[in-house]
């Protein structure tokens, strides 16, 4: 089976790594990797999917396992939720920098026999019955293939074609937050010559310390010379665009001067910090589906399902998405690819969707809003540390061990099998 892919990021990039071996290629507008972005969660669902594809060393050289993460009052630093215990799951929670993770996911796609064409525009596509679906590139260039994996992200400019019939209809663009997130990387050995900022250098494990309509997700990893961070402000920041890059001084003033009050380890981090970067928080609407009418195109990861990054699961459903499609397309080789692709949105849709609300409920919990009475539940010690026997259950309250083993250590592979065991034995009654 020949497979396309549109876009380099990392949903591409680990498809790529996923499906080398049958001989499909990547195409990247851009001319190189992009090397922004900070840090990254890879929860035990994910990191399960990447150990079978053999990438479990390279990421574990370099990246923290980490506990999920704790909450902290912004203003004075102490705890509100303790950090939950390591043995919740069977695998790593791993937290790494973004760039470093782009460059595994590329090598690795290249060791295994990837094609990745930079500088190269997929201006359309064709997927019509009757033909095999095709890509078309700036200066009338075309190729074709058995699948095409639409991968180019939130901002996709394939989607509305990819959902054509139906976008009249439905909006197909992203819808923005009133948050904005502004990222601060400091290096420790600047930490270290405040006492203050200091003490974020034992903050080796993600923290999010939440306040009123503003909050802070941060870590410093243990593998790595600096800390990095996130703050989260709820305001209109003026800019169209979504993403801007450490151009402006201005932000990190505005970002000092919006979050004054705050406790003295954070404040000072923003005093040694020079510049930062800037992003509105957004997400895709639930889509009524992520392929084409034919099937054979599916949007892949962001440019279907892009979810607030307050859940730190953005990235790990995409691997999810891949490695599902990976067992579909191996078990039902024998059936067309627009059946398959059906039974992987039946598989993936549910669960993202309920994750993707989880995100923006975790949203408005960091930025106080008040109609979360459900985020100030206690839960007794011994709930948690007997999560191996709970039954993971994902229509159960975002706060509870059935639901937080559902999201973190959900096996798809099994869940997959679980599938198709079902259209099996539906099958054998015809």
């Amino acid at each position: 089976m020949k497979i396309l892919i549109v876009g380099a990021g990392l949903g591409g990039l680990a498809a790529a790594c996923c499906f080398a071996k049958d001989g499909h290629h990547v195409f990247e507008k851009r001319e190189k990797l992009s090397p922004k972005g900070s840090g990254l969660m890879i929860r035990p669902g994910a990191s399960r999917i990447l150990q079978s594809w053999g990438l479990g060393d390279a990421i574990e050289q370099v990246a923290d396992t980490c506990l999920p993460f704790s909450i902290r009052d912004l203003k004075t630093g102490k705890d509100k939720i303790r950090t939950l215990p390591a043995s919740l799951t069977k695998y790593p929670n791993w937290g790494i920098h973004r760039p470093i993770l782009q460059d595994i996911f590329y090598q690795h796609a290249m060791q295994v026999g990837a094609e990745i064409l930079f500088n190269t525009v997929v201006e359309d596509f064709s997927d019509e019955p009757d033909e095999s679906p095709s890509l078309q590139f700036r200066g009338g260039k075309t190729i074709a293939g058995d699948l095409i994996l639409v991968a180019d992200g939130i901002r996709s400019h394939l989607r509305a074609k990819v959902l054509l019939d139906i976008s009249a209809g439905w909006s197909v663009d992203p819808q923005v937050n009133d948050a904005v997130f502004y990222g601060v990387t400091v290096p420790q050995k600047e930490l270290q010559s405040d006492s203050d900022a200091a003490l974020l250098l034992q903050q080796v494990e993600p923290c999010v310390w939440a306040g009123d309509e503003r909050f802070v997700v941060g870590r410093k990893p243990r593998k790595s010379e600096f800390w990095s961070g996130l703050f989260g402000l709820k305001h209109d920041d003026g800019h169209a665009s979504m993403w801007n890059e450490t151009t402006k001084d201005g932000d990190i003033v505005l970002v000092r001067q919006r979050f004054g009050g705050i406790c003295p380890p954070l404040a000072a981090v923003l005093n040694l910090a020079t510049k930062c970067d800037r992003w509105k928080i957004a997400q895709m609407s639930n889509l009524p589906r992520w392929t084409s009418k034919t099937g054979r195109t599916i949007l892949l990861g962001d440019s279907a399902h892009a979810m607030e990054p307050n859940a730190a699961q953005g990235l790990s459903q995409i691997i999810e998405d891949i490695g599902v499609l990976q067992i579909l397309l191996q078990s039902l080789h024998y059936l067309d690819v627009s059946v398959i692709s059906r039974f992987w949105e039946d598989i993936r849709k549910p669960r993202v969707e309920r994750i993707k609300s989880y995100a923006a409920w975790n949203t408005r919990r960091f930025l106080g809003h008040k109609d979360l009475a459900a985020s100030h539940q206690k839960y007794a010690d011994a709930d948690w540390e007997s999560i191996k026997d709970i039954e993971p259950d994902p229509a159960a309250d975002f706060t509870s061990p059935a639901f937080f083993k559902w999201a973190h250590d959900y096996d798809a592979f099994e869940q997959t099998r679980k599938y198709l065991d079902k259209i099996n034995k539906a099958s054998s009654r015809l």
